[in-house]
């Protein structure tokens, strides 16, 4: 089956609700090009423990020409868009005015910069650690552990 790169911008934009994609003067190609770069890192994350080959696409068409079991997309679109939830987060987790907020506020209150930080990067790193944990139990479930080559060790 072949997915679109589409497909995984509107599960994205369903999990985040950010101000920027829904600016009327974003333009299509912009918030295109912004999501197709989540979604490419976010499948360079997961690719290894996937078993599809997630660099089998066109990016011109916008297409994976991997040949995607029916059983196994929605499954993929989901752990792939929480990648990509991941990939947005790291922007506001590594902004440098915020970490020179957080290095000059002296008043550490529930609405300091250096608190916001903190938080935002628990939320970065909620959403990162969702990722490879979604990665690895399909990666657990889907796997074919016939090709490990196991020998067992007598003591």
């Amino acid at each position: 089956m072949i997915v679109s790169y589409d497909d995984f911008t509107r599960v994205f934009l369903d999990k985040v609700k950010e101000w920027k994609f829904l600016d009327p003067h974003l333009s299509d190609k912009e918030k295109t090009r912004v999501c197709d770069g989540y979604l490419k890192r976010a499948c360079a994350s997961f690719n290894r423990k996937c078993g599809y080959n997630l660099y089998n696409r066109d990016d011109t068409t916008r297409t994976f020409l991997e040949n995607f079991s029916a059983e196994d997309v929605d499954e993929i679109v989901d752990i792939i868009t929480e990648g990509m939830v991941a990939q947005w987060f790291k922007p506001y987790a590594n902004n440098a005015d915020n970490l020179e907020n957080t290095l000059n506020t002296t008043d550490y209150s529930g609405y300091s910069p250096a608190e916001i930080l903190n938080r935002v990067r628990t939320a970065y790193k909620e959403a990162e650690t969702c990722f490879k944990n979604r990665g690895n139990n399909y990666s657990f479930e889907h796997g074919d552990l016939t090709d490990l080559h196991l020998s067992l060790i007598h003591i």
